[in-house]
């Protein structure tokens, strides 16, 4: 058997690498050189936010579609963004807000974030207010697959942004599914610097919250904005400074599901449904918003 069909033969085999496999020694093993440090201690139970920034917060915002793509406007969509960007300046983030842009410009401003360097940043946040669907978000333009907003920002690809947290907030449907919701009765009873080896996944420290679960609609307010971004920035302008970002967002999910209900009497089958957002994590530490200055 040759080298190549040797090092194939353990492909496909978990838990197995090819130095192990071939029996090499580990001082012969060929070590990766990162090109950046680990910026929280490997044992700390919170991210290092102690960077001179606290790091850059995009917001795409998307009201109005090009016709071909049968999309309605996004009224009220004017008030999520006051909302974010008065809510993430109060937390030290550096806001940029793109407005209508095109699939191919969206995929361009996200490549061109992701080339920066953030290596004095303490995080990163992304903002996506659109119309969408199962595994789709859209542009002024079209449609494209929803990890195109993070594919970016993985640890091999952003380097200075590795072991960092990168957080997205995205609202916007996710199928046209109505969630009626159910009636029950209320019960009686209430650090120091990594070793250059240490290494992480490519896509650890994602925090990427969605305003409702996949398959369903997500509610927007034409006066006071979107449910979720309502309860997003109320709960971090009222409690970002005292609590873990995780926490909150569970805070977030229980405002969204328990304070608001769609009222349309003009049409019996939109009127008094739920909402339930949802959140996907490969967070390994917690989060906290300490001040600044």
């Amino acid at each position: 058997m040759s080298m190549k069909d040797h090092l194939t033969s353990f492909g496909g085999e978990a838990g197995i690498d090819e130095a192990d496999a071939l029996g090499l020694p580990f001082f012969l093993r060929k070590k990766p050189v990162p090109s950046t440090y680990l910026s929280s201690h490997p044992d700390s139970e919170e991210y290092n936010m102690k960077h001179p920034k606290r790091g850059k917060c995009l917001i795409f915002n998307n009201k109005d579609f090009e016709p071909h793509t049968n999309l309605k406007e996004r009224k009220g969509n004017h008030r999520d963004v006051e909302q974010l960007y008065c809510c993430f300046r109060e937390l030290d983030f550096e806001v940029v807000i793109h407005c209508n842009l095109s699939v191919k410009k969206i995929k361009i401003e996200l490549e061109k974030v992701s080339k920066e360097n953030h290596s004095e940043s303490d995080c990163f946040i992304c903002c996506v207010l659109t119309h969408g669907d199962r595994g789709v978000l859209y542009g002024r333009d079209g449609r494209f697959p929803t990890e195109v907003m993070f594919s970016p920002f993985t640890g091999d690809m952003c380097t200075t942004l590795a072991g960092k947290p990168k957080m997205f907030f995205i609202q916007a449907c996710q199928g046209d599914k109505l969630d009626r919701g159910v009636t029950l009765l209320l019960g009686k009873d209430e650090a120091d610097a990594a070793t250059q080896f240490f290494k992480i996944p490519t896509h650890a420290d994602f925090l990427i919250s969605y305003s409702t679960v996949p398959g369903f609609c997500s509610f927007r307010n034409t006066n006071n904005g979107s449910w979720f971004i309502q309860a997003l920035c109320n709960v971090l302008k009222t409690q970002a400074k005292d609590s873990d970002l995780q926490s909150l967002m569970t805070v977030v999910c229980r405002k969204v599901a328990y304070d608001f209900e769609s009222c349309k009497p003009d049409d019996p089958k939109m009127s008094r449904m739920k909402q339930m957002p949802c959140i996907s994590s490969t967070l390994t530490r917690k989060i906290f918003f300490h001040p600044k200055f």
